[in-house]
């Protein structure tokens, strides 16, 4: 592998000469720069990233880090915050698992977006005194270091349920996500408000995991069990609300005759569903934007206004 030593050797010159060539510092003239390139690219050396970083101190790339990469929630948000980033002369490095852990330890991003429910409030912290700024979109974190950019899950819940039961239906269920994550207890309070303001009860509560599979489950534990089935199914999310809907459907079911069902989100499958799902918008692409807009400003000590994203009740056919 060419060193910068094999490039200055070449070049009849010293390190720091083709150092500050490469990095276009205008100390060196425009031919004799040239002539540098030319012999680095001919041998086959580039610089190295880590140690451009070490001077700078500045890598004009953001790290996000997510649970997983499956779903198309978080496709949209992706291309939101790549879309703002790059505009900016910015790039998104996306890492999921341990990988994250150690990109922010080593700090090897100028900021860090994160949407990765594993790692912990306390990871965060910790990190956080040497490394800002951090954004978390999945948890509410009370540090100064630290910065909540959030859905107004409780909100559009509200709205959405109150509308479930303008319609007429009581015996309603909630289907929730994780359990104990913020977008699944903000949506889940929303629900129980609009609930205990109309006086109703749950009639009864199932736990799947925000996956199309844990709708599935779901419904097969509801058949396999002979269990009495409620009139509507409230969903923390839309992917479990299509699990339970073609299980369901392939069972016999006929929505909304037999019972009605909403989800949160509104992906774009919902839309062409048949019956298409009743779901709370959440524009994630412009969302996106705006992280990515709040991250930079933050970078820049600018001023920032940090607001939480609005859902939008879309009533479909499925109830």
């Amino acid at each position: 592998m060419a060193t910068i030593k094999d490039v200055a050797k070449a070049a009849l010159c010293s390190i720091s000469t083709v150092s500050y060539a490469l990095n276009n510092d205008k100390r060196i003239p425009d031919v004799t720069a040239k002539r540098i390139k030319a012999i680095a690219a001919d041998i086959g050396y580039f610089p190295s990233g880590a140690a451009r970083n070490l001077k700078k101190r500045s890598t004009n790339r953001i790290l996000v880090a997510i649970s997983d990469f499956g779903g198309p929630v978080y496709h949209e948000l992706l291309d939101g915050i790549h879309y703002q980033l790059m505009k900016n002369g910015y790039t998104m490095i996306v890492s999921t698992g341990s990988s994250s852990d150690t990109l922010l330890k080593e700090r090897s991003a100028d900021g860090a977006v994160i949407a990765d429910i594993h790692i912990s409030d306390e990871t965060l912290v910790q990190i956080a005194k040497n490394f800002r700024p951090i954004i978390v979109l999945d948890r509410r974190i009370e540090d100064g270091s630290i910065y909540n950019m959030t859905i107004e899950n409780h909100d559009a819940m509200y709205e959405m349920t109150k509308e479930i039961i303008a319609r007429g239906y009581q015996k309603i269920a909630f289907v929730h996500g994780v359990k104990d994550v913020y977008d699944n207890l903000t949506r889940y309070s929303g629900f129980l408000k609009a609930m205990e303001d109309s006086g109703l009860s749950v009639f009864h509560e199932y736990v799947g995991n925000f996956t199309k599979q844990s709708g599935i489950e779901i419904a097969k534990h509801i058949l396999n069990n002979h269990l009495e089935m409620p009139k509507m199914f409230v969903c923390a999310n839309d992917e479990m609300a299509i699990g339970i809907m073609e299980t369901m459907q392939k069972n016999g079911f006929v929505i909304p005759q037999d019972f009605g069902i909403s989800g949160f989100d509104d992906i774009e499958l919902s839309g062409y569903l048949n019956p298409r799902l009743s779901s709370v918008k959440v524009n994630h692409f412009e969302w996106g934007k705006s992280i990515a807009k709040t991250t930079l400003k933050l970078l820049n000590l600018e001023k920032f206004d940090i607001q939480k994203q609005k859902g939008e009740v879309m009533v479909r056919d499925s109830f």
